[in-house]
């Protein structure tokens, strides 16, 4: 009985794990990865890139005959490499380099058949190496730093000239460090740092350039403004002067017109004063008539003693201009009664008649 008890055990326990086996079948590809699938049945691994997801397979008891999928990973990596090379004037020198790259994902299949998943080791590192050390033997040490950029760009192109036809992109070339030996790193400090002392120098002597230059120009922009300033003040004084002399002249102008003006109302004053006065002594004297003249000359000879009656007729010039003490206008004034000598009265006087214009008669 205990053979039995043996084998049994035996044949639940192969039973249970093939069970196991056949309910497990099917592989899930996680994002950033790809797959190939391998059908042993169909002639082994088929070009279809199978995308992230659940994908079944068969179920079988002899791992070769099964289905299976080879799982790619297609994320961007990045690998460091240090790469021991010259520079251009001969100085040994270590870079630290980093390469960005992914497998082509149309190309899952020409990459897995020919190179095999350890890509990276068997054709992207060796090139990478060998690409980089060829760029930097063109290159001088300060211009590692100088041209980093640049640099990077030639070893990522002739990377990819390299690597052509192999399956595999790549993103990028990063130069991350150079190491330099003890000597070296001492001379290249103490280079950097006369550079930064002659450059310290040349920035103090520009800044005091820059200052002398600013303190000329400011001192040249006074001095222009202030001849500015004294061209405009000179300018304003000789348009007050000119505005003076203008209010000078239009003064003078006015004072000598009040003048003009006060002149003329003065004569004209004086020309009407006499105007009047002639008109006055006129009226004062218009009752004298030559016959009044003539009797006021014989009463004037009386009191002189004389005994004639000869009366002047015409021409008065010629009688004595003693006896016509007040004459007016060639004629005498009236005799001023006196009680000593009284005077000669006619025994008639002609009536007034007004006189007639006679030119030969000046008191007619």
């Amino acid at each position: 009985m205990r053979p039995h008890l043996v084998l049994v055990p035996s044949l639940l326990t192969l039973l249970a794990l093939l069970t196991l086996n056949l309910g497990c079948a099917g592989v899930t590809i996680q994002p950033g990865q790809r797959g190939l699938f391998f059908d042993p049945a169909a002639g082994g691994l088929k070009r279809e890139v199978l995308q992230p997801g659940y994908h079944p397979t068969s179920s079988c008891i002899f791992k070769r005959s099964c289905e299976y999928i080879e799982v790619f990973d297609v994320s961007y990596q990045t690998k460091k490499e240090t790469v021991a090379t010259t520079s251009s004037e001969g100085l040994t020198m270590n870079v630290d380099v980093a390469v960005n790259f992914r497998p082509i994902i149309a190309e899952l299949y020409e990459l897995n058949t020919e190179i095999g998943q350890n890509y990276y080791a068997d054709i992207v590192s060796p090139e990478f190496k060998s690409a980089a050390m060829g760029v930097f033997a063109r290159h001088s040490h300060t211009q590692l730093t100088k041209l980093n950029e640049k640099i990077e760009d030639e070893i990522e192109t002739d990377l990819r000239r390299r690597i052509k036809g192999k399956h595999v992109e790549i993103s990028s070339v990063n130069i991350e460090k150079v190491h330099y030996s003890p000597e070296i790193a001492a001379a290249i400090e103490a280079k950097i740092v006369a550079e930064q002392m002659a450059a310290k120098n040349k920035a103090a002597l520009e800044a005091e350039a820059l200052r002398k230059k600013m303190e000329l120009e400011h001192a040249a922009e006074q001095a222009k403004l202030k001849a500015e300033l004294d061209v405009k003040a000179k300018k304003a004084e000789a348009e007050i002067a000119e505005a003076q002399a203008q209010i000078d002249k239009t003064k003078a102008e006015t004072a000598a017109a009040v003048q003009v003006t006060h002149a003329k109302a003065e004569a004209e004053s004086k020309k009407v004063l006499a105007e009047a006065t002639a008109k006055e002594k006129k009226a004062e004297y218009s009752h004298v008539t030559p016959l009044v003249v003539q009797l006021q000359g014989y009463e004037a000879l009386g009191r002189l003693g004389g005994t004639g009656t000869q009366i002047y007729l015409g021409d008065w010039s010629k009688v004595p201009m003693f006896l016509f003490p007040h004459a007016v206008g060639g004629a005498p004034l009236p005799p001023v009664k006196s009680a000593a000598q009284p005077v000669v009265k006619p025994t008639e006087l002609p009536k007034k008649v007004p006189a007639k214009p006679d030119d030969d008669n000046p008191y007619l």
